[in-house]
């Protein structure tokens, strides 16, 4: 079976994880490894659930999404912390909760076209 195409969703969350993972070694080391092994355990979550959304039975898509939906606004509410903490500037936040914003727009649109198949006869 060839592998399905790569959603934008995907695309976006590849990104967010490396520059996370860039950021996050960069955290005082009192709180890379709980902080910051948190952050870069959700973004890979966050990825690893796209990647189980692209091959999920269309039965089983919706619920995938919504815990991708979750975990997304999850990590935007750590980024807040780290910029709260000066961890990260105002211009990183801005940059991070843009690309979250991002991936969780598509993933809403995924969900919608998801319902709207479920709504239309086959």
């Amino acid at each position: 079976m060839p592998a399905p195409d790569k959603p934008p969703t995907y695309t976006v969350l590849t990104e967010v994880v490396g520059w996370t993972l860039d950021r996050t070694a960069d955290l005082p080391k009192s709180s890379r490894f709980t902080f910051g092994q948190r952050l870069d355990n959700r973004s890979l979550d966050a990825l690893e659930l796209t990647v189980r959304a692209i091959y999920s039975p269309p039965a089983r898509k919706t619920a995938v999404l919504e815990e991708l939906n979750l975990l997304l606004e999850q990590l935007r509410v750590l980024w807040r912390l780290g910029n709260d903490w000066a961890w990260i500037s105002r211009q990183q936040l801005v940059f991070i909760v843009g690309k979250l914003g991002e991936a969780g727009r598509m993933t809403g649109g995924w969900l919608k076209n998801l319902d709207g198949r479920a709504d239309s006869p086959q």
